[in-house]
């Protein structure tokens, strides 16, 4: 998959329509791998399942983001973002409750999930010290 990297944060319109195309992108990829999953279950080919749902969450994962960085210009926080645990979803700050916690740990979350979760570490961070 190529990545376009993500326009500046400068607040255009322009701007905004590119993160929106971005998400319609990944979202029509996601919808294209639905159809070769179905296949994969039909056929009860495992491996292709298990890569290709892995596809999925991580497009998920990229959308959320995007939608992510909409919605922090209307004042939205990385804190309540809903990733995917180990057996369940939850938000960015419960799961860094969890972690604080010791009742999870962040292998058991996918990378794009750790990578939230820092970014809402860091947030945390920088309210306390801001």
């Amino acid at each position: 998959m190529i990545k376009a990297p993500l326009p500046q944060n400068d607040g255009s319109l322009r701007d905004e329509k590119d993160i929106r195309l971005r998400i319609d992108l990944l979202e029509g990829q996601s919808s294209s791998i639905a159809k070769i999953l179905a296949k994969a279950i039909r056929e009860h080919n495992e491996g292709a399942f298990g890569e290709y749902a892995g596809h999925i969450a991580a497009n998920h994962s990229r959308v959320e983001e995007l939608l992510w960085v909409l919605g922090e210009r209307a004042g939205q926080s990385v804190l309540d973002l809903q990733i995917e645990g180990k057996n369940n979803s939850l938000s960015v700050k419960e799961a860094l409750e969890k972690l604080k916690a010791s009742e999870m740990k962040m292998d058991d979350l996918s990378p794009d999930a750790q990578a939230m979760v820092r970014k809402g570490a860091l947030e945390t961070k920088n309210a306390h010290n801001g």
